[in-house]
C-alpha cells in the first residue's frame, strides 16, 4: 500500500511531536526537581572553567573596550596608529594588570584584617557572653504596673542548656578538620587550577570576540527562520545591556556603600570595622534584602561585644539603606532592569528558593528578561488581534459582553 505524504499535515505532526517532547521533558524536570537539581550542579561543576571564564571575560570586556577607545586607539606612531591587534593586546594587558593588582591587594591587605577580626571576635565571644548574661540577670521590664517580664532565669538557663550543644558542635567540626586536610588540599588546588583556566579562556574569548560573535550570528541565521533569528539576536542584545548596566551599576553602588560604611563605622569606633563592611558591600548586590542581611549579621556581631554599638550600627544601616535606595541607588542604576520593587522581590524570593544565594543574586535581572520577553511575546499577539478586529474577523468585546 502506497502512503501519500501530505506535507501539510506532517509539518503540523512534526510540531506536534516536538511540543509533546518539550512539554514531557519540562514535566520531568519539574516533577523529579531534586534529581535535576542535582544534575545540574554536576554540569555546572564540570563546566564550571569555561563559565567561569566566560562570566571574567563578560565583565573584564568592558574595561577592555575602555582602554581600547580612551587611550591605545589613540597613540600613534609618526602619523600611523597602532594596528588593531596591537591595540587589543595592549588593552587586555593592562586591564588584567588592573584585575591582578585588585586580586594582589586584597589578598595581601583585606584578607588578613578579615581573619584578624574574625579571630578578636572568637576570643571576645566567651567573656562577653558572660558579662552579657550576668546583666541580664539584673535586666527586667515593668510597663507602668503592668506583668509584662522577661525572666532572667528563664533566658539563662535556655542559653545554658543551648550553648554546650552548640560548642560540641563546633569542636567535632574542628575535630574533623584535621583528616579532610588533604581533600582539603585538593580541593584548593583544583581550585586555583579552575581559575587559571578559566583567566585563559576570558583572554582567548576577549582576544577573538569578533569572531565568536560573526560565528554566532551565523549559526542563529542558518539554524532559524528569518524572524525568528532576529528576534533571538534582539533578546541577546536586550539580555545583554540588561546584565551589563545591572552588574556595573550594582558594583560601583556596593563598592560606594562598603565605603561609606566603613568610614562611618570607623568614625563610631565600630569594632571589626572592616569585616562588617566588606560584608555589607558584598550583600548590597542582593536588592533590597542585601542591605538588611549584611546588616543583620554585623548587628548579631556586635551585639555580644558591644550592644550599645550594635544599636548605632542598627541606625547606620538603616541610614545608609535610604541613602542607597532613595539617592545613591536611583542615581547610578536608573531603571536599569525595568522592574517594580514587587516583581524585584518576588524574583529574589523565586530564584533564591531554587538557585541558593546565585539565584538572589541574579534573580532581579533574569526575571527582568523573562518577563520582557512575555510582555513583546503578549503586545505582539495583541497588536495582531487588533489588527484581525478591525477586519472584522475578531468579534467585538463590547457586543459580545453586551450580547
Amino acid at each position: 500500500m502506497r502512503v501519500i505524504w501530505n506535507k501539510k499535515y506532517t509539518t503540523i505532526s512534526v510540531y506536534a511531536i516536538i511540543v509533546f517532547l518539550t512539554c514531557l521533558f519540562f514535566y520531568k524536570a519539574t516533577a523529579s526537581w531534586p534529581d535535576t537539581k542535582n544534575f545540574l550542579s554536576n554540569v555546572i561543576k564540570i563546566l564550571s572553567p569555561i563559565l567561569l571564564g566566560m562570566l571574567v571575560a563578560y565583565f573584564m570586556n568592558s574595561l577592555v573596550v575602555a582602554f581600547e577607545k580612551s587611550i591605545f586607539s589613540k597613540i600613534k606612531f609618526g602619523t600611523k596608529p597602532l594596528k588593531p591587534k596591537y591595540v587589543r593586546f595592549l588593552s587586555i594587558f593592562f586591564s588584567y594588570l588592573i584585575l591582578f593588582t585588585i586580586v594582589i591587594l586584597l589578598l595581601a591587605i583585606i584578607i588578613p584584617q578579615l581573619v584578624s577580626s574574625m579571630l578578636e571576635f572568637g576570643n571576645q565571644f566567651q567573656p562577653r557572653l558572660e558579662i552579657f548574661m550576668d546583666q541580664l540577670n539584673h535586666f527586667n521590664f515593668t510597663f507602668n504596673e503592668s506583668t509584662y517580664y522577661i525572666d532572667p532565669e528563664y533566658v539563662n538557663k535556655t542559653l545554658t542548656e543551648n550553648l554546650p550543644k552548640t560548642f560540641n558542635q563546633l569542636t567535632v567540626m574542628l575535630s574533623n578538620l584535621i583528616p579532610n586536610l588533604i581533600s582539603i588540599t585538593k580541593d584548593l588546588a583544583f581550585g586555583i587550577l579552575n581559575i587559571l583556566v578559566a583567566i585563559v579562556v576570558s583572554i582567548y574569548l576577549i582576544a577573538n570576540k569578533e569572531s565568536g560573535a560573526e560565528n554566532s550570528k551565523k549559526v542563529i541565521l542558518a539554524l532559524f527562520p528569518n524572524k525568528a533569528a532576529k528576534e533571538i539576536l534582539e533578546t541577546f542584545t536586550f539580555s545583554h545591556k540588561v546584565f551589563s548596566k545591572f552588574f556595573v551599576g550594582k558594583l560601583v553602588d556596593s563598592i560606594i556603600i562598603g565605603i561609606l560604611c566603613f568610614l562611618i563605622v570607623l568614625i563610631a569606633k565600630t569594632p571589626f570595622p572592616l569585616l562588617i563592611s566588606v560584608l555589607v558591600g558584598i550583600t548590597n548586590f542582593i536588592p533590597y534584602f542585601g542591605p538588611f542581611i549584611g546588616g543583620g549579621v554585623g548587628f548579631v556581631f556586635l551585639l555580644f561585644v558591644d550592644p550599645i554599638k550594635a544599636l548605632w550600627f542598627l541606625v547606620i544601616i538603616i541610614a545608609l539603606q535610604q541613602f542607597d535606595g532613595n539617592i545613591l541607588g536611583p542615581k547610578i542604576l536608573g531603571d536599569s532592569i525595568g522592574l517594580s520593587p514587587f516583581w524585584i522581590i518576588f524574583s529574589i524570593i523565586l530564584f533564591g528558593s531554587m538557585f541558593g544565594f546565585l539565584g538572589m543574586l541574579l534573580g532581579a535581572p533574569l526575571f527582568s528578561i523573562i518577563k520582557t520577553l512575555f510582555e513583546r511575546y503578549i503586545d505582539s499577539k495583541y497588536t495582531k488581534r487588533m489588527l484581525e478586529a478591525s477586519n472584522g474577523s475578531v468579534p467585538d468585546m463590547e457586543e459580545t459582553i453586551s450580547e
